[in-house]
Parts: C-alpha cells; structure tokens; sequence
C-alpha cells in the first residue's frame, strides 16, 4: 500500500464522445496542478503519449493502461479502466514532474527527460514559487553553469557555459526575444506571473534554432489556458528594500462540449522599486528606481486532434537614472536619464496531430521592442524639467517577424523519428545611432533523424541549410546571382547510451554560425563620453561545440529517490565579435572580430529526495579563454567556480513548506577584451522562507541575502565602456525580509 506521504495524487478524466470513434484522455498531477504529459498509455496492443496538454485521443477506453517506466519512481505496476468510467483517482509513488521532467523545446511533441538526446534541465513552478522569486533573473541565479552581471542601466545579463550576449538564445514559448543591449537580454525584465517553467538546454541547439544558439537555449514557458476551466489568482509582494509587486491571472471556460473546449486567459500586474543607494549622501543610485507594467491575453481552442492559442504579451519599464546635484549661486541642479522600454509580442500556436504517430506545430509570431533614452535637466528647487541637446537622447525600434513549423513522424516500430522543419526570421533595428542597412532577413530548413539501432541506443544526425540577407556565398552564382546568398551547413550530432535502465550517457557534437547583427555592422555613438562604433567590414562567427553528460536516475526505495547528472563541456568560437578598445588615445570602442575564443569546464548536479525532503547539491567550473590574434601575450583568460546548495521541506500535517536556497560563486580571476586584469573575491547569496497554505491562500514569509553581500571589491583596476570603475562591483542590496501572499480560487 502506498502511503499518502509518499505519493502524487493524479485524476485522470475520460471525455467520452458517443458520436466519434476517438475517446479523449486527460490526465494530470494534482499536486502541482499542471497536466502530465509525455505520459505512455497502451491501448489495444497500441502506445499512445500524452501531449503537453497531457491529453491522448485513443479508440476506445475498455482496456487502457498506464505504462510509464517503473524504474524511476512515478508508478508501480498499471491501473485499468473501464469503459463507463467519467472519472478515477488513484495513488502513484515518486515525483513525476522532478526526477523525470518533460521539455516541448526540442520537438514538436513533449519528451520525457530521459528520452532526450540533448543534454537539458527544467526549472518547475513549484520551484519557482518556493524561492519566492520575481523576475527570470532571481530564477536563473541559482542554476549551476550560469554567471549573472547586474548593470545599473542595462539590466541583468546571463552567460551559460561561459558563452553570453549574442551565443545565447532567449524564448518565450519558443519565440525568441528581441530587444538586446550591447547583444544581452535584460532578464530582469521578465516576470514571473505566468511561468509554468523554465528549460535550459546546455549545449549547441545551432540546427533547431540558428544563429545566437551556439551557446545554448533558455526557454521560458507560460501558462496556457487549455487545461484549465475557472480560475482567478492574486499575488502579492513586499519586502524590506522597497520593492512593491502585484499581480493577478484569471482563467475562463467560454464554451465546452464533449469534442471541443474555447478557454480565455488575462493576466497582469505591476512591479514597483524605488531605488537603492550605499552612500545617502549623493543623488545619484547604485540600483536604480523602476517601475514596470505588464500584462498577458491569451484565447485557446482544445480539440481532439487540433490545438489552438494566439496570445498578446505587453511590457513597459521606467527606469530613472539620476546624477549628483550640481550647485551655483543661484540655482540647484541635477541632470536624469529616464531609460523607457516598452514590448509587445503577437504569436500564435497551433498544434496537429494528424495520426498516433505525426505532430505538426506551427508558430507564427511578431514582436515589437522600443528603448527610449531622454536626458532632461531638473532644477531640483522647482521641480522643473528641460529636455537637453538632441545629441543626448536616442529611441531605439526593434521588430521582428518569426514563422516556423515542424513537421515529427515516429515509425511504428519506435526506431525511426524524424523531424522536419523551416524558420523564417526577418529583424530590423532603428536607431540615431545606426547607419547603413539595417534589414536582415535569415530563412532556413533543417532536418534531423533519430535511430534506435537498438533499444538502448541512440543516434541523431542534424542539418541546417539557411540563407542571410547579409552573408553567405551564391550556390549558383551563374544563375541566381548573388542576390541568394547561403550560409555553410550547420551539422550536428547527438548520441545516447542507456547503460542500464538507471544510467543515460549522452554526447553532442554541433558546428555553429553566426551573423554580424545590425548594430554590430552600423553603430554610431560619438559625444564628449562615448567614442563606440560599429564595423561594415566584420565576418561571421564560426563555432565548434562539444557537450558529454552522464545522467543517473533511480528509485532506491518507495521514500527514497535520486537524480544525478555530471556535464562536460568545449566551446571553440573563431571570429567571435567583441565590443573592444582600440585605441587610448580617442577611447575608441569598436566591435571588433578576435582571433579565437573557447570555453571549456564543468557542472554537478545532484537530486535527493527523501519523503517530504528534497535536496539539490551542484557545482561547476567554468574557464573562458580568448586570443585577440596570434601573439600569446594578448590571450585573456578568466575563471569561475560555483557551487549551490538548496533544502525544501514539506511538513504534509499542517501544509507547511521550508525553503533554502544558497548560491556560492568563487573567486574570479581574469582580463578584460582590452587586456587590463582584474581580480574579484567570492561571496555567497542565500535565502530562507517558510510558506503556509489555508486552502486557496498561501502565505510565504522570510529573508533574502542572509549574509548582507553587497558589494565586492575589484582588487585590481578595470575600466568599462560607459564609464570609469570605482573598484567595486553591485552584488546585492543587502539582507531583507519579504512577504508574499498568494490566493488562487
């Protein structure tokens, strides 16, 4: 008998239509109140998987099992149903959504972890939601192989693997994001309201998702309104530095019948910061104010066989950026920066699955990014505002048109999968500060093909065949000019070794190619600070990617279960594209094309789950080496290690949850692009919260920066592009005290 302690609840509801021949399944994990999908179901002789939905549509229901792989602890033995069964619910033992999670990023169906060949992890919303975080930024932070840089201005950029800015690709729903500054994505931009979760894929995804993704993919996955009928939740935030954040989501069934089901979605909410300063004796702020606005709409149809969302997503930032006051005889003024973003992305989803063994997905998407700059000169007696010189202020346009498809066949033996797919991305940039053609249109199709030579192993080839608006080389320069210009081919190659049913060996080989953006070709940005300039005459990056892991997955008892995974990793990139200073005299800035950059290291990560206990323990070590040419007295080289560690307790007798999580990230030794050393001591980051639930309502409590990091000094002298460097680095405000209270009904 399995206890109530130890297992996970899941309800599975039959929709039975008397017209059709197709029964419809839906199954779903009620303890995080999300649909299990990549679930294995046989019926008459047949499998079937759940999708992402965890929806099936089978012929008939009278003899229908649950087949899912014992081995790592989701369920023992198979249930049955019968054919006049509305509903059932019953016990399973395990952790369905953490020992064996589903990713939707590499296919155009859900997969099972353990069935991927590429190397990936997923971030849960009931991870999420204990570490009381609020943006992808607090989220990220405490992943293994990921460094995180805080700019006051520009946000919180990420590097995973020791490749960040352009190598890194960023989605939302497999869409990617637009909006770079100096080539990062400030994730500090993106609430967390929504998320369902989040997927990391460690490693080249060059040939699924093109340029940037020679690093690795991060995509970040909302909640759809296909699953649930009614629902209305409110959150709310506060803590000691005077963040003030709220939000709500609402869900509503608009029409549903035994074969088709319309739900719509609408969420929004409000983040409020004013500001934080070490030093109170000067106006300007270390951390700047901010406020953002943001909201979500999203309508679904849910077949039998079709899917359906088209979803609106809006964000707007201010950020005010203040200088130190300025004194005369008769006046007192300071000068402020108002930094003002606003995003809106269009997409639509559709989903098809003709037969048990073809998906077709279908995702069309148009996104819209403006950053506006406005300097104004305050009297800071009256309050006045006058807008300084035209030179002083820029607005920045970023759009982005995205059509892709897959087309994913799996033969009927299970040793055949293939997948089929095309993208379409055509992206411009307007700015003050660009010149030239500011127009790239990139259109591909790529193709892979899973063998199972046997059943325990795998093997998958991969192709990408793409042509760029602004590089390549005319295939038929006799007859189509040199107006089809296509990139190399983008091979890659993954393998998979079961060595027992506990044990996955997994390795990765990827070439990668990148295209000079717009702004690294076009920009323009000389005043009495700034000397930074683009470059017409930079070529495309060119990259070579390795990836090994072993993943070890097992059921040791009916309390106890374990999640091991160790990952190796070397990145060579030739002709990577920096922003560098390259001559003193002006303090000129130029993206510049260096000789030869790689990336090599390491990562651990381990999952124990012992009853209600779970314990997460990781590390890694991560060396990044550059040569601006071919003189050895010109590479860079600098170093990071990190470890974490993280304690979640569920006291099931008074729903009660403790939560800690600890980021420690070493000493950091290396040279900036323009040679100059720097040295920056270790700190470590954790935080401790309790939650309590009383049915709807969930209430966390606790502290973030228990050990008051704040900031750490550079022991040895740096400069930047923007400005000067005052020794030290931003890490954190300091030690704070948070509540949260959610109410879901």
């Amino acid at each position: 008998m399995i206890t109530k302690q130890n297992s996970i609840l899941i309800c599975a509801l039959f929709s039975i239509n008397l017209i059709s021949a197709q029964r419809t399944v839906r199954v779903y994990d009620f303890n995080i109140n999300q649909p299990l999908a990549g679930i294995e179901i046989s019926c008459n002789s047949s499998i079937y998987l759940t999708n992402e939905i965890g929806q099936i549509s089978v012929p008939s229901i009278e003899d229908l099992h649950f087949n899912i792989d014992s081995s790592i602890g989701i369920i023992v033995g198979t249930t049955r149903f019968k054919a006049d069964t509305a509903s059932i619910f019953f016990e399973v033992n395990g952790y369905v959504s953490e020992i064996n999670p589903v990713s939707i990023t590499t296919s155009a169906r859900p997969r099972l972890a353990t069935d991927e060949a590429y190397s990936l992890r997923v971030v849960s919303s009931k991870t999420i939601k204990q570490m009381g975080a609020q943006t992808v930024a607090d989220v990220i932070q405490n992943q293994t192989s990921i460094i995180l840089n805080n700019d006051a201005s520009l946000g919180t950029s990420m590097q995973l693997q020791g490749m960040g800015g352009q190598n890194v690709k960023i989605l939302i729903n497999g869409v990617p994001m637009i909006g770079r500054i100096n080539g990062n994505i400030d994730i500090s931009q993106i609430p967390i309201n929504e998320i369902e979760k989040i997927e990391i894929i460690e490693g080249p995804m060059s040939v699924v998702y093109g340029t940037d993704a020679i690093g690795g993919v991060i995509n970040i996955i909302t909640r759809t309104p296909f699953t649930v009928n009614n629902r209305i939740s409110v959150n709310s935030y506060v803590d000691g530095l005077t963040n003030y954040n709220f939000d709500f989501g609402t869900t509503k069934s608009l029409y549903q019948s035994q074969k088709h089901k319309i739900n719509l979605n609408l969420s929004g909410g409000r983040q409020f910061f004013e500001g934080f300063d070490f030093d109170l004796n000067t106006r300007s702020m270390d951390w700047k104010p901010k406020i953002k606005y943001f909201g979500k709409s999203g309508l679904s149809y849910n077949g039998s066989k079709i899917r359906q969302n088209l979803s609106l997503q809006y964000f707007q930032e201010k950020l005010t950026d203040r200088g130190n006051a300025e004194y005369n005889l008769i006046s007192v003024k300071g000068y402020n920066n108002y930094f003002r973003t606003f995003r809106a992305d269009i997409a639509s989803v559709t989903q098809y699955s003709p037969t048990k063994f073809d998906d077709l997905r279908f995702q069309n998407a148009f996104n819209y990014y403006l950053r506006r700059k406005t300097n104004v000169r305050r009297n800071l007696v009256t309050g006045k505002e006058i807008v300084t010189r035209p030179s002083d202020q820029d607005t920045t346009i970023n759009t982005q048109i995205n059509l892709r498809g897959l087309w994913e066949h799996r033969s009927k033996n299970k040793k055949v999968q293939s997948l089929l797919g095309y993208e379409y991305t055509g992206e411009t940039l307007s700015t003050l500060r660009i010149s030239g053609d500011n127009k790239i249109h990139d259109l591909a199709i790529f193709s892979s093909i899973e063998y199972n030579p046997t059943t325990r192993f795998k093997i998958k080839p991969s192709l990408r065949l793409a042509y760029n608006s602004a590089f390549g080389n005319s295939l038929l320069p006799n007859f189509l000019g040199d107006d089809f210009k296509f990139i190399p081919l983008v091979p890659s190659l993954q393998l998979k070794l079961d060595a027992s049913k506990h044990l996955a060996i997994r390795g990765s080989y990827a070439k990668g190619f990148r295209a000079p953006t717009a702004k690294e070709l076009y920009f323009l940005f000389v005043d009495i600070n700034h000397n930074i300039q683009g470059n017409s005459n930079l070529v495309p990056e060119r990259s070579d990617n390795w990836v090994a892991s072993i993943d070890y997955r097992h059921r040791v008892s009916n309390n106890i279960q374990a999640k091991f995974k160790v990952n190796f990793f070397y990145n060579e990139v030739i002709n990577q594209i920096q922003l560098s200073l390259v001559d003193m005299n002006t303090n000129l800035y130029r993206y510049i094309n260096i000789g030869e950059m790689n990336t090599q290291g390491g990562s651990l990560n381990t999952d124990l789950f012992i009853n209600q206990l779970k314990i997460t323990l990781g590390g890694s070590i991560i060396q990044n080496e550059s040569q601006l040419s071919g003189k050895v007295e010109e590479i860079t080289k600098w170093t990071v290690k990190q470890a974490n560690l993280n304690l979640n307790y569920e006291v099931k007798r008074f729903d009660l949850g403790i939560h800690y999580f600890s980021r420690f990230t070493g000493k950091t030794i290396g040279f900036t692009s323009s040679t100059i050393p720097y040295e920056l001591p270790g700190f470590t980051l954790s935080d401790l919260s309790m939650s309590k639930n009383w049915k709807s309502i969930r209430i966390q409590v606790g502290a973030k920066n228990l050990f008051n990091v704040t900031q750490v000094g550079n022991l040895l002298q740096t400069g930047g592009v923007h400005s000067s460097s005052n020794g030290g680095l931003n890490i954190g405000m300091g030690r704070t005290f948070f509540i949260q209270c959610n109410l879901n009904l």
